[in-house]
């Protein structure tokens, strides 16, 4: 793992601290580590920050035993080192803190087959969180729902959730659950609109990315020009 120092894109910035220490990870065994969102957070309680084990098993809910092993693994692999020893009666409290501020991960190093099954594997985590809250989600609010596929006023097709042949399901009242996953591949822009709207979503993943609330939310945004359709 080799050390460098970046200077971060205008979208990077607001993530990534001045002068933060960079790693460029090679290592086969630590990239799977990083680029797996299921190990990959329980690394987060150490990335940027300084925390004894017993911290980091408040922010994980995890045994203090359990957390304590998994730093021994991630030594090993060159991601986790100790920084400092608190002197206490008995034993120090050993503070734990990322090798680095930053990991990069070349897609060479993650072993997959290709960039498409790289991002595949990395964005299925993610991808089954947001699919099992939002069933759960609707099942509280309206219990079971079909699916309603028809020709829109402009002629275009739909596919959408519905709870009756000829009404669709939405749950945008008040007192509903905040709960959305939507899909469309008919929408039809011009690059320049394209641009603006890829903006607009951006932006606006940043604004309620930082706000402080009490719940946690999974959020996916996704624009793409479709060029090539599999059939599969």
């Amino acid at each position: 793992m080799r050390r460098r120092r970046d200077a971060a894109t205008p979208e990077e910035h607001a993530t990534q601290s001045a002068g933060a220490a960079v790693a460029v990870v090679r290592d086969p065994a630590a990239a799977r580590w990083l680029v797996r969102p299921s190990s990959l957070h329980q690394l987060a309680p150490f990335l940027g920050a300084t925390r004894a084990v017993s911290e980091a098993a408040a922010l994980t809910g995890e045994r203090p035993n359990t957390v304590l092993k998994r730093i021994r693994r991630l030594q090993q692999l060159g991601l986790l080192h100790c920084v400092a020893r608190e002197a206490r009666a008995g034993r120090p409290v050993r503070k734990y803190r990322t090798t680095a501020d930053v990991f990069f991960v070349p897609f060479e190093a993650t072993g997959a087959d290709s960039l498409e099954s790289a991002l595949a594997e990395r964005d299925g985590y993610w991808e089954r969180l947001l699919r099992r809250n939002v069933v759960r989600a609707r099942i509280e609010a309206m219990g079971v729902w079909g699916t309603r596929i028809y020709r829109d006023e402009r002629g275009r097709l739909q596919v959408q959730t519905a709870v009756s042949p000829d009404a669709n399901a939405t749950m945008l009242d008040p007192d509903m659950p905040a709960a959305l996953s939507a899909w469309r591949d008919q929408v039809m822009l011009d690059h320049a609109d394209a641009k603006a709207f890829q903006r607009e979503l951006f932006d606006l993943v940043l604004k309620y990315q930082r706000a402080r609330g009490a719940q946690r939310y999974v959020v996916h945004v996704g624009l793409a020009a479709v060029l090539n359709e599999s059939r599969e």
